[in-house]
């Protein structure tokens, strides 16, 4: 653990032990026992996170051991992995807690990274070897650039749902009046998913620049405060940019409390068990992933660490992270690691992938085929199937 999150921990024990304390001293509100719970309980907490950064130095000790007596040696000139992906609260905890380096110096790879919101356009300008991409952007990455790519792992879920005034009851687009306008993000991105979505569920023609309902795009969180003040019916957004107004209760998700990767089973035919569809997997280019698989296998070991991280610290990551959930006040930082908990989660459980699950994820693709002409989520009929590879979990 760095000095510095020892001192964080350190210095709210020492907070907690004073306020106790002065307690006792005022009124005799809390009693010795009391006082020793508290510091019990802290001391927990701590051997708890130490538990975890320790078990993810051991997993990656042991990780390049396997690689070394498989034959794959690493004393050869350090590798490095261009990766491009939007800012993440996982990869801040692994680099910042010590893990990353640990892992860059048990493998000899070096990740130099290029955190970007478009990594569409970044990869796609050459400039990566690896990129976090959604399943529904791969197909037309390829198609408008000509790159020949290969998806290797999962991370996150789309996650932004349709959400309405808490005052309206509407709990599906249908529900709402034919040529009514809903805010969106983007044209493309999450409404790429619920384009797909309205078509299946409900035979609506959801789209930019025309369809059935009037789509205005605005960023993310800016568009619940149009929804509040009735600029639009409806909004898609990510939850994070909700979080004040869900936790006030002015705001609620539609379509039962789902978010994309929790509808998916409703209109695609598939109940597999497993959720689907994915807004960030881990996709590189054809070229470089035929030439690295020992470069492959340790960028998944590092991912796996840093899930079972976020599954041990949930916690404690949004604490000290929550930039990255937007969210500020001691209200929307603990309404965010409730909201997190249990079905929730938009994170994976692990980051390997199986053909069945890739099988069940991809299948939104022939669905795509059948939006309108306009729709600039649409895929030619005759587009060729980007390139899905299972590499196996160390054993």
């Amino acid at each position: 653990m760095t000095n510095r999150k020892r001192l964080r921990t350190l210095i709210a024990l020492i907070a907690t032990i004073t306020l106790l304390a002065g307690s006792c001293g005022d009124d005799n509100s809390a009693t010795q026992e009391e006082l020793q719970a508290a510091i019990d309980a802290a001391q927990s907490a701590q051997a708890a996170a130490d538990q975890a950064i320790a078990d993810a130095a051991a997993a990656i000790e042991s990780a390049a051991a396997a690689q070394s007596a498989a034959g794959e040696a690493t004393a050869q000139e350090t590798s490095v992995i261009r990766f491009a992906f939007a800012p993440d609260p996982v990869w801040d905890y692994l680099r910042d807690t010590g893990t990353l380096a640990t892992w860059e110096a048990a493998n000899n790879i070096r990740i130099v990274t290029s955190e970007t919101w478009d990594e569409f356009t970044y990869f796609a300008g050459g400039h990566g070897d690896i990129v976090s991409m959604g399943t529904q952007e791969i197909p037309v990455l390829e198609n408008e650039t000509s790159i020949e790519t290969v998806t290797f792992g999962k991370y996150n879920f789309q996650r932004s749902p349709m959400m309405k005034r808490s005052e309206d009851s509407y709990n599906t687009l249908a529900d709402i009046p034919a040529g009514s306008t809903i805010c969106v993000s983007s044209p493309v991105s999450n409404t790429g998913f619920w384009t797909v979505a309205m078509k299946q569920l409900h035979d609506i023609d959801y789209r930019v620049g025309g369809g059935d309902y009037n789509l205005i795009v605005n960023d993310h969180f800016v568009n619940p405060t149009n929804l509040l003040r009735g600029d639009c019916e409806a909004a898609v957004v990510i939850p994070e940019a909700a979080v004040p107004h869900l936790r006030e209760g002015t705001i609620e998700i539609m379509y039962d409390g789902q978010m994309p990767f929790q509808l998916y089973s409703s209109f695609s035919g598939i109940d597999d068990g497993k959720n689907h569809i994915m807004s960030n997997l881990f996709t590189a280019t054809e070229s470089w992933y035929d030439d690295h698989p020992r470069e492959v296998a340790a960028f998944l070991n590092l991912w796996e660490i840093g899930i079972g991280m976020w599954e041990a610290n949930t916690a404690e990551i949004v604490s000290i992270y929550p930039q990255h959930f937007a969210v500020e006040s001691d209200e929307d930082i603990e309404f965010t690691i409730g909201f997190m908990q249990g079905a929730n989660d938009w994170f994976v459980e692990t980051v390997y992938m199986d053909q069945a699950w890739v099988d069940a994820e991809i299948m939104i693709w022939e669905l795509m085929k059948d939006l309108h002409a306009d729709n600039p989520n649409k895929l030619p009929d005759d587009i060729p199937e980007p390139r899905f590879e299972v590499v196996a979990a160390p054993g």
